[in-house]
C-alpha cells in the first residue's frame, strides 16, 4: 500500500511541476526603454498635468522590490493638474494566451497623511485600445511594503493574444505616489494526458488494494 500511494504522490508532484514559459520578465531598469520594447504610455488624465505618465522610480521615495534601488516603474499625484482626475495607464507588449497565463508583479504607494493610491489592472485581447480592457480589479495599494499579486487567465485557444494593462486612478488631490516592480508573466501548460493517466492508474490501484485489505 505505501508504495502504491508513494507513486500517486510522485504523479501528483510530476504534473504541479509541468513546465512552465515566461512570455514577459520586467524589472524596469530602464522606463525610458520600454516603449521601444512594446510597451504603451498613455496619460489620460483630467486635465493633464506636469508629469506624462509613468517614470523611472524615485530611490529617495522609496528602493525597488527586487534590482537596483531605483528599478521600479512610479506614477504619482502630478500625472493630473491639482483637483483633476486621475487616469494613468502603463500596458504590456502582447503576448500569447493560447495556453494558461498567470500574471505576477508588485506594488507599493508611499504613505502620506490623507491620501491613497489605486490601481486598476486587467487584460485586453490584444489590442492596445483603453477601451479594450477588462479591468476588474481595483486595489488600493499598501504603504508599509511591497505587496505581490498574481492574475490567472485561462487559455483562449491557439492564435489568441492578451496585453496586461495598469491604470492609476483616483482624485489628484487625495493620491501621492505608487510603484509597480518584479512583473513577470508565464504560460503554463495544462498536464498531459499520460500524466493524468497514470495518477488515475494510481488512484485504482490504490483503491483495489484497500478491497482486498
Amino acid at each position: 500500500m505505501k508504495k502504491t500511494m508513494l507513486l500517486a504522490l510522485m504523479l501528483t508532484g510530476v504534473m504541479g511541476s509541468a513546465k512552465a514559459d515566461v512570455l514577459l520578465s520586467e524589472g524596469f531598469d530602464d522606463v525610458g526603454a520600454l516603449a521601444g520594447q512594446g510597451w504603451v504610455f498613455s496619460n489620460e488624465s483630467v486635465p493633464p498635468g506636469p508629469v506624462s505618465g509613468w517614470f523611472q522610480g524615485d530611490e529617495p521615495t522609496f528602493e525597488a522590490q527586487r534590482g537596483a534601488p531605483n528599478a521600479y516603474i512610479a506614477s504619482n499625484y502630478l500625472a493630473a493638474e491639482p483637483g483633476g482626475i486621475l487616469d494613468n495607464w502603463v500596458i504590456t507588449p502582447e503576448f500569447s494566451t493560447a495556453k494558461n497565463v498567470l500574471v505576477s508583479f508588485w506594488l507599493r504607494a508611499e504613505p502620506f497623511e490623507g491620501t491613497s493610491d489605486q490601481v486598476r489592472f486587467g487584460f485586453s485581447d490584444g489590442s492596445d485600445d483603453l477601451l479594450d480592457f477588462a479591468l476588474d480589479t481595483t486595489v488600493t495599494v499598501p504603504t508599509d511594503g511591497w505587496t505581490r499579486y498574481t492574475i490567472s487567465l485561462g487559455a483562449q485557444g491557439e492564435g489568441s493574444t492578451a496585453r496586461f494593462g495598469f491604470q492609476h486612478v483616483g482624485i489628484s488631490d487625495l493620491s501621492n505616489y505608487v510603484g509597480l516592480d518584479t512583473l513577470t508573466i508565464t504560460e503554463v501548460p495544462e498536464p498531459s494526458m499520460a500524466m493524468i493517466l497514470g495518477l488515475g492508474l494510481a488512484g485504482f490501484a490504490l483503491a483495489r488494494r484497500r478491497r482486498q485489505d
